[in-house]
């Protein structure tokens, strides 16, 4: 008879990694992998659960994400048996699905039971929509961690206060691990007790995950960065709140209408041509009339190489367009007035502008403020910090608007460090409702340090009507037509549409133009132009 042993105690698992460790960047700017000493009996347990797996056409590389997941819910506070996770994150995932027979080394009706939940679940909206976002480990723990959290109160006692020990994820500490004959070596209580708390309580991970918005997961797929990225500066806790939280739905729905337009930019370096007027510059190509003449005393042999190798100088006509290094502050309204229609309104366009303005190769900080202007974050072409930040900013500190004007004032009169997204040209868009009341001096003062975009959100009735409206760049006012349901899409692209244009202007001009504001109202067209007095 196989010997049997019993799961370690919680008081005799390895602490886990601190939360710094695991983040550490390396010398090279990649993320370290978090170091964790294998626990030999727990991992040969954890391996030895996959022999109750109900999954087919999941290889190693699987099991390998699948200890992924387990590391991250075992720094949310979860300890889920690995089988659980490996079964269900493959159907989430689309990487297997439950085979036509029961298979498994337990007994026959709690693996028909389980197969049967698995394939309940995979008649969801998440598994069914598994295409259309993007599969980062990240975002699966997320997804995970919120279907078992109702499930982990049903859970025995025992059980549920059992502290998560996260497994080294090398594969090395796995190649010689047989689940079948691990799964006999060791007490495999606490999966059988997961899988019975699982399929007697069944509705609980069938609502779990009919309530997850997918939507949400596909605003964090357009926000993804490069292979392995998809969290990049974006806390676990973040993650999961965005997917608990119902009271954000608005917003996320507002958004999925504006970014499926709004990210599909292409940069373009482009070539300025000079036509007439001679000779733009000497490049690396070009014509043989155009060829500069200290090139033709070169030896024929040199000559000749040369040329093959385009390392010969032409005079040209074109010259590359160099980009103007600008910083683009977008600060958002935060404080009570804005709760509503506002609120959803004014953080879409704000996370939709922020991505439009990064994908076009610019520096753009996103910061709300109320009595004070808050800390921000830098918004990039390759990471999505800014969604959950956006989607889950509350302050209650009231409303101080000229302590704001002047907190930007002294930020921007400071000197600012090259290296942080500082120096050069500054930009301020600021999203705000038709009451905010800014001292007129001090947004003189703000104005001759950078051009201010206004977006004023109206009351529920009545006009625009501030002093200081003839300093601003630009001005655009939203009324209640502009923000229904209907046409707030429509307006939002409007405001991002005259962004851009100003940024192709300074693109192709560089230089300092004074062109006339616009004020532009809520149904969407333009009226008088205002010059700055």
């Amino acid at each position: 008879m196989a010997d049997v042993r019993k799961p370690p105690p919680p008081r005799a698992a390895p602490p886990q990694a601190p939360a710094p460790r695991t983040s550490r960047p390396a010398a090279g700017g990649q993320a370290q992998a978090p170091r964790v000493t294998p626990n030999v009996a727990e991992l040969e347990r954890q391996v030895g659960s996959l022999a109750l797996s109900q999954i087919d056409g999941a290889g190693a590389l699987a099991m390998m994400r699948a200890l992924v997941w387990q590391g991250i819910l075992a720094r949310l506070g979860v300890a889920v048996p690995l089988v659980i996770l490996h079964d269900l994150g493959c159907l989430i995932t689309g990487l297997g699905g439950p085979g036509p027979v029961v298979k498994g080394i337990a007994e026959s009706e709690l693996c028909e039971a389980w197969r049967g939940l698995l394939v309940e679940l995979g008649e969801s909206d998440l598994v069914r929509a598994q295409a259309g976002w993007k599969h980062r480990d990240q975002m699966i723990g997320v997804v995970l961690a919120r279907v078992f959290a109702p499930v982990v109160p049903q859970l025995p006692d025992d059980v549920r206060v059992l502290r998560p020990i996260e497994l080294p994820v090398d594969a090395v500490h796995y190649a010689k691990v047989e689940p079948s004959s691990a799964y006999t070596r060791y007490d495999q209580r606490q999966t059988i007790a997961w899988l019975q708390t699982l399929t007697t309580h069944r509705l609980l991970p069938l609502l779990a995950v009919e309530q997850i918005d997918v939507d949400a997961l596909r605003l964090f797929g357009l926000f993804r960065g490069g292979p392995g990225e998809a969290a990049a500066g974006v806390d676990l806790a973040d993650l999961y709140n965005v997917m608990v939280s119902p009271a954000l739905a608005d917003v996320i729905d507002f958004s999925m209408e504006l970014l499926p337009s709004i990210l599909e930019v292409k940069r373009e370096a482009g070539q300025q041509v000079f036509s007439i007027d001679g000779y733009a510059s000497i490049e690396r190509f070009g014509g043989v009339d155009d060829l500069e003449l200290s090139q033709l005393a070169y030896d024929e042999d040199i000559f000749e190489q040369k040329f093959i190798d385009d390392e010969l100088f032409y005079f040209t006509h074109e010259k590359q367009v160099e980009n103007e290094h600008r910083t683009h502050y977008v600060l958002v309204d935060g404080s009570a007035s804005m709760r509503g229609v506002r609120e959803v309104f004014a953080r879409g366009l704000a996370l939709a502008l922020c991505k439009r303005l990064a994908l076009l190769g610019e520096h753009v900080i996103l910061r709300f403020f109320d009595s004070r202007l808050y800390e921000g974050v830098k918004v990039g072409a390759q990471g999505h910090a800014e969604v959950p930040y956006v989607l889950q900013f509350r302050a209650e500190h009231g409303r101080n608007y000229a302590r704001v004007i002047r907190q930007i004032n002294a930020e921007l009169s400071a000197p600012r460090r090259s290296g942080g997204g500082g120096g050069g040209k500054v930009l301020v868009y600021l999203l705000t409702h038709g009451e905010c009341q800014l001292p007129p001096d001090d947004v003189a003062a703000l104005a001759a340090r950078a051009p201010i975009y206004g977006v004023f959100i109206l009351p529920s009735s009545g006009v625009l009507d501030l002093g200081y409206l003839d300093l601003f760049y630009r001005v655009h006012v939203i009324d209640d037509q502009a923000i229904s349901h209907g046409r707030r899409a429509q307006r939002a692209r409007q405001i991002i549409s005259d962004v851009e244009a100003g940024h192709r202007q300074a693109q192709t001009t560089r230089r300092k133009t004074g062109a006339p504001k616009t004020m532009s109202v809520g149904t969407g067209l333009k009226g008088q132009g205002r010059r700055r007095r």
